[in-house]
């Protein structure tokens, strides 16, 4: 896995969310932005959006 340097996300992420806890709504987009990053190295979509996008 690549490591990409984003400090704004990575400050809000720290400041703001709590293993085990829900995203608080205000950080919803910074954890949109790590999970499509992921999905985009990985090459593939998770299970459940692949069948969302295929309908």
């Amino acid at each position: 896995m690549p490591i990409v340097r984003n400090v704004p996300v990575a400050r809000a992420l720290l400041a703001g969310a709590r293993v085990g806890q829900p995203i608080p709504p205000a950080l919803y987009a910074a954890v949109a932005e790590v999970l499509a990053f992921v999905y985009r190295v990985r090459g593939r979509l998770p299970q459940h959006l692949a069948e969302v996008r295929s309908r």
